[in-house]
């Protein structure tokens, strides 16, 4: 399934860069991720237009080739699977490799588009060789606070694992520092560009350390990994754990106070207290385990990093940084036939990721995984949170769809 097409852009292009160039980038790390690609890509066709209007660059009017824009930025981080320091020359060369872009420009063009790959990289000393390499690197400099200090923290975390907090907190403060602080290597393509005000306010949290520190504690990225039975035939997603302090067992739904697991009692076994432990305010883990692997329940969440804006369990103060690649999720699970949102905020999440409308509670939609071409049912529904205004026995009838795949 396609996000929607950019119109100036060549429709065939657009498809060969979706189904071959973009599925590259899930394999790579979350600060270099398909997200961030798709993220370019908007932020280069919004300069080229501002650039072929006279809108920008102190009103100069550009003649640009906005097949050329697009695929410079759908390319412009592929060599990242060659390590980070020399990607952007690994870029180029992949994609002057490329012989497939033939299809859809000169050999000249081609050489163009290599040059502004390669010249992307905030680091460059020199000047872009072209307009098309300034568009790059304006579009790759996405200056807004919480994108670019998370993603310095997942790079800082997917690199260096060993580390702990504190070391990666000065890891990427210290990039940050580096990069975007005054005297910073990071330089704007064009003077009037929104980029410029947006540099000048994350400078100035920059001089705050202690803010920084405080910023940082209020990123998680999610600490389970997802479950996945060999027989999974359908994924539910909520949106985050809650904090650690509230967890009852070490698994998905941990939270005493959350319904999810009395839903499945009760659904299944007719009794809401099949999973808890006699006795005790805590789930039954292995219990829990078990039953999920003989009914082929997949589980994790819609989020994989998120912003916590007040200590509790509450979605309303959860701010979604890096969502979770669904489509891959999916993929590894080739007997799954539906996808269950657990709530309202990772029903909306995962319509987002699908590019599919947000169903009602109790509702449905279609999709199809690509490339397999299977068939996929997204279920909205409602949220086992017992703050959700539905009693237990209406939550259970609805999850209903569980039973039924």
């Amino acid at each position: 399934m396609y996000k929607s097409f950019i119109p100036e852009v060549s429709r065939s292009l657009q498809q060969y860069v979706t189904e071959n160039i973009l599925p590259r980038y899930d394999s790579y790390d979350k600060a270099h991720s398909r997200r961030h690609i798709q993220s370019v890509i908007d932020q280069s066709m919004e300069i080229f237009r501002k650039l072929s209007a006279g809108q920008m660059d102190g009103g100069r009017r550009y003649e640009l080739n906005p097949d050329m824009a697009y695929a410079i930025a759908a390319y412009h981080d592929i060599g990242i699977c060659e390590g980070r320091e020399s990607h952007h020359l690994v870029s180029g060369r992949m994609l002057e490799a490329d012989t497939a872009l033939c299809r859809w420009f000169s050999p000249e063009q081609i050489h163009v588009m290599r040059e502004a790959v390669e010249d992307h990289r905030s680091s460059n000393k020199s000047w872009p060789r072209s307009i098309y390499g300034r568009i790059v690197s304006e579009a790759d400099k996405v200056i807004d606070f919480d994108t670019v200090f998370s993603r310095a923290i997942l790079y800082a975390r997917a690199n260096y694992p060993e580390m702990t907090d504190e070391e990666i907190f000065r890891k990427s403060y210290g990039h940050l520092l580096d990069k975007y602080g005054d005297g910073g290597y990071m330089r704007l393509q064009f003077s009037d560009s929104p980029n410029a005000v947006r540099l000048a306010d994350l400078r100035e949290k920059l001089r705050d350390e202690e803010l920084m520190r405080r910023e940082f504690q209020l990123f998680e990225t999610h600490p389970l990994r997802p479950f996945v039975p060999d027989n999974a035939r359908v994924l539910l997603l909520g949106s985050f754990p809650p904090p650690h302090a509230r967890w009852s067992m070490e698994f998905f739904y941990p939270n005493f106070q959350n319904d999810m697991w009395r839903i499945m009692g009760l659904l299944f076994y007719g009794d809401k207290e099949h999973f808890v432990v006699p006795g005790q305010k805590r789930f039954d883990y292995a219990r829990v385990v078990d039953f999920c692997r003989r009914e082929g329940i997949a589980l994790y969440d819609a989020a994989y990093m998120v912003k916590r804006l007040r200590g509790n369990a509450s979605d309303n103060f959860l701010k979604i940084i890096e969502p979770t690649d669904i489509q891959s999720l999916l993929s590894s699970m080739p007997s799954c036939s539906a996808v269950v949102s657990t709530g309202g905020k990772s029903a909306e999440q995962i319509a987002s990721v699908l590019d599919v409308p947000v169903p009602a509670v109790g509702g449905s939609v279609q999709f199809t995984l690509q490339p397999s071409q299977r068939t996929v049912t997204f279920h909205r529904m409602p949220s086992s949170s017992r703050a959700y205004p539905m009693s237990l026995d209406k939550k259970a009838a609805l999850y209903q769809v569980l039973r039924n795949r």
